[in-house]
């Protein structure tokens, strides 16, 4: 069981990688060394982005980051797509001015910190997404450069319900109660009730043991009974 979890969520890194430098190719720096953001260049960004959404029906949303110290200035910057259903897609408008209303302060938030500061791939969650509609959401996250130089992160969002929609058939092949958590001890997914998503799990629980996943690098957890 833990090499299909190991396998699955290495298939969803091995997706975002190729869809990251598919956006990447796209971006260059003008003259004056910022990133060109034209209207013909987001363009193609969306045609990718909308592009990967419909093939991977899972993916809630995703899109291209950008740091604020590749923007050289206060205000954020992206370039995200959500799913409004099976065939429609529309680019969502982040809160980017410090100070304003539901602005969106991503420097901070630990799939961001993990794969733009540290330059490694990261998977976080579950939590309540931005969007605000009550959601718990995993985001998946991988570090982007553009010439050389790391400008943000691309990154795609899966809602919980369509991970476990995904991963229950897995979890069912055990006769016994097992539970896929974060490091922190909460609960994606399970193939029990005594487990639900959001749930948190304290690390003396009696009769369980845990094992970490490997992808992407021991954030994952398998709560077992012994």
């Amino acid at each position: 069981m833990l090499e299909q979890l190991d396998t699955w969520f290495a298939e969803r890194f091995t997706r975002l990688d190729s869809v990251r430098d598919e956006l990447l190719n796209f971006l260059r720096r003008d003259s004056a060394g910022a990133l060109d953001l034209s209207e013909s260049v987001r363009r193609k960004l969306k045609a990718v982005a909308t592009r990967f959404l419909a093939e991977n029906a899972s993916i809630d949303g995703c899109g291209l980051v950008l740091a604020h110290s590749a923007l050289g200035t206060e205000n954020g910057h992206l370039e995200w797509w959500v799913r409004e259903d099976e065939s429609r897609f529309a680019r969502y408008s982040f809160g980017v001015v410090p100070g304003a209303d539901r602005y969106y302060d991503y420097d901070h938030h630990q799939w961001f910190i993990r794969a733009f500061q540290q330059g490694a791939p990261a998977l976080v969650g579950p939590y309540i997404d931005y969007l605000g509609v009550e959601s718990y959401v995993m985001t998946l996250a991988v570090p982007g450069e553009v010439e050389g130089q790391r400008v943000g992160v691309i990154a795609n969002d899966i809602q919980v319900e369509d991970l476990e929609r995904a991963l229950l058939p897995v979890l069912l092949e055990c006769t016994t109660p097992v539970a896929l958590m974060s490091h922190h001890g909460t609960v994606i997914c399970s193939n029990s009730s005594q487990f639900l998503p959001g749930d948190w799990v304290s690390p003396s629980l009696n009769g369980f043991g845990r094992l970490p996943l490997h992808v992407p690098s021991d954030e994952l957890q398998l709560l077992y009974a012994i």
